[in-house]
């Protein structure tokens, strides 16, 4: 912890060495700013030897800040995804007999998936002319919940809900007055998450709710900003997301008050990739 602390004052200390002179001249410059997209993704859930969710995607993204000065500001970011009819769940049912002997029945069905995140950054631009930010750099606090909707009576539905610290950076380059190149990187690391697995769904008394203590996510973004006026322009971009989620704790679950078994939500990863679009202003 006296690490993660030490980090944030020597970035802090970093941001306002470099531009020291633009805070002074620029220190109540405060200025709105944001952003509106939209855009297609394949999407990727699984658990491996267990079972996997995939499919495309629909996804919609805002962003909304201020600039304090010519170095420093802060903005709130919402995202959202949801399956468009088409996600597949690809997996298994466990069968017990009278004898207490396990039977596991393949399972292919639609799965309604839908995830959103929100986060709140903080960030520095190291080199700057004022209008572009050649490079720069972020962290922040964020949220991120993950709704698996499998369709089908003989499977249950999961929950889940991380807390994690995203850290990034920006570096952009122009082409010319009309066009500019951007290249965006995050880590992320997950704080404290959850995972809540709807197993009254298949008939047993409790559903289960596991904590998930380790894990880890990054995002990747690479696009094309092309100036309307000399501060509004329009995007084009490529994004490729990852998280990865290990095992939870174990849990006790009950069948006519009488305990049926242990479960432990095993290890999961989600990898998206895909296309969008946006107006920034």
């Amino acid at each position: 912890m006296k690490n993660k602390f030490r980090f944030i004052r020597i970035f802090l200390f970093f941001g306002l060495a470099l531009n020291a002179e633009d805070f002074t001249n620029s220190l109540f410059g405060f200025e709105p700013y944001g952003y509106l997209k939209t855009g297609f993704q394949h999407y990727s859930y699984k658990e491996p030897s267990v079972m996997s969710i995939s499919g495309p995607m629909y996804t919609i993204g805002a962003v909304g800040g201020i600039k304090f000065n010519s170095f420093i500001k802060s903005d709130l970011e919402f995202y959202y995804a949801t399956d468009i009819g088409k996600n597949t769940y690809n997996g298994a049912i466990q069968m017990t007999d009278f004898l207490g002997q396990k039977t596991t029945i393949p399972l292919i069905a639609k799965s309604n998936d839908y995830y959103l995140s929100i986060a709140y950054r903080v960030g520095l631009t190291i080199f700057g002319d004022g209008i572009d930010e050649y490079f720069s750099l972020y962290l922040g606090m964020g949220y991120r919940y993950l709704n698996n909707q499998i369709r089908d009576t003989s499977a249950y539905s999961r929950k889940q809900s991380y807390f994690y610290m995203p850290i990034g950076a920006r570096i952009k380059v122009r082409l010319n007055k009309k066009i500019r190149f951007k290249l965006d990187g995050e880590l992320r690391a997950m704080l404290l998450g959850s995972n809540t697995s709807a197993f009254r769904d298949i008939g047993y008394d409790n559903n289960l709710h596991f904590i998930q203590a380790n894990g880890s996510g990054s995002r990747i973004t690479l696009g094309a900003e092309f100036f309307v006026t000399k501060k509004t322009f329009l995007f084009i971009q490529g994004t490729f997301d990852y998280w990865g989620i290990g095992k939870s704790n174990v849990l006790a679950a009950y069948k006519g008050g009488m305990l049926a078994d242990y479960f432990v939500e095993p290890e999961n990863n989600t990898i998206v990739y895909g296309f969008e679009i946006g107006y920034s202003f």
